[in-house]
């Protein structure tokens, strides 16, 4: 008995439901590589805008939490930035406070907008962290995507094609886990 692949009819053609679950994984992916590369574009424009330097200190943590989740807080930082003092909160939520009240900070700050600014070595650090998660998960997903329609289109044994995808298992896990190291460990 001759069963027909998932994505491939008899004939060889695609079949209907297999271009829709390959557009869907395309557009999925690209969804993912577009959130990522912008975190890590706004990271960087934020670091290149936010030129200046200055010492802050952290006065005191605003806390944010919604209903079933857990307390997030921000720092407030008061700076200095020419001749005038100033108060702000960074953009970015922390799950535990990661500077203690009254201890100082390294931020950047916009010369041309002094109030925006961003703590040095924290705050961009989690954003380009969060968007290479998602470029990596993005191009894993495509590369499983292109794998396994190179599988379904090559007529494999059996035992073959289980090895190749549990090969292609394997490697995912452990791109997954070293993308998710990279990303915990700043490489």
């Amino acid at each position: 008995m001759d069963k027909t692949p998932a994505l491939f009819g008899q004939s060889g053609k695609m079949s209907a439901k297999g271009i829709l679950l390959i557009l869907f994984l395309v557009l999925f992916t690209l969804g993912f590589d577009v959130i990522g590369a912008g975190l890590c574009y706004c990271a960087h424009m934020k670091e290149k805008t936010c030129s200046a330097a200055a010492e802050g200190k952290v006065i005191e943590y605003k806390e944010n939490s919604y209903i079933g989740q857990k307390r997030r807080f921000t720092p407030v930082v008061k700076y200095q930035a020419g001749n005038e003092i100033f108060t702000g909160e960074t953009n970015v939520w922390y799950s535990s406070r990661i500077f203690e009240t009254d201890e100082y900070v390294m931020i950047g700050y916009n010369p041309a907008n002094p109030e925006e600014f961003y703590i040095k070595n924290y705050d961009l650090n989690i954003i380009t962290r969060l968007g290479i998660i998602f470029l990596v998960i993005g191009g894993a997903i495509l590369a499983v995507t292109v794998t396994i329609l190179i599988l379904d289109k090559n007529n494999l044994d059996k035992e073959r094609k289980g090895a190749i995808q549990a090969g292609i298992i394997i490697g995912g896990i452990v791109l997954f886990l070293f993308a998710g190291f990279a990303a915990v460990a700043g490489l």
